[in-house]
């Protein structure tokens, strides 16, 4: 019996070391999310609803939009639907790429519309889940895009191609304009 006591502290000591190791484990992947969307929200803190416009990645600015493909061009629009409805509206590149990408607060990304499917011109509505907003009142659904949180991010791609030169596609990637409207 005096050989067993033993055995069961290291068992208990191996379970309670189980049981941290994995509630830090899953703690680290739902948290880890966030600090990254916070990390880059803080960045972005002077340009909340509104367009920040990236250059064509290269060796000196690779880092202003994470992991940056260099053959793209990319906008952000960091949100907060608080107090507004926002209107996003832009012209689409009609022989090369273009992506719009919503993604919550924890990075989960809910929206994605490419350019087979948006021709020439786009505009949708950005809302909270749920919204009841007059702004919304006489748009159609398919424009309107529902956020499942406060905060997020809208991703823009462009691809660079011989199509449109960078010059080309810069001037379209500057044609995006956010507009608030009230709730």
């Amino acid at each position: 019996m005096a050989a067993t006591k033993p055995l069961i502290k290291k068992g208990i000591f191996a379970l309670i070391l189980v049981v941290i190791a994995v509630t830090f484990y899953y703690l680290t992947i739902w948290a880890t999310p966030y600090y990254v969307q916070n990390r880059f929200a803080s960045k972005s803190a002077d340009y909340v609803n509104t367009p920040r416009f990236g250059d064509q990645p290269n060796a000196e600015n690779s880092r202003v939009i994470p992991l940056p493909n260099p053959d793209f061009l990319y906008s952000t629009i960091n949100y907060d639907l608080k107090e507004n409805v926002l209107k996003i509206s832009g012209i689409v590149p009609d022989s090369t790429y273009w992506s719009i990408s919503a993604y919550q607060e924890n990075t989960t990304n809910y929206f994605v519309e490419n350019e087979e499917k948006v021709k020439a011109k786009f505009e949708y509505y950005l809302a909270p889940e749920g919204s009841t907003s007059e702004a919304l009142k006489n748009i159609p659904k398919e424009k309107i895009i529902y956020s499942p949180t406060q905060k997020g991010l809208i991703l823009f791609r462009y691809l660079v191609s011989k199509a449109y030169p960078v010059k080309e596609l810069s001037e379209l990637q500057h044609g995006v304009t956010v507009e608030k409207l009230v709730n």
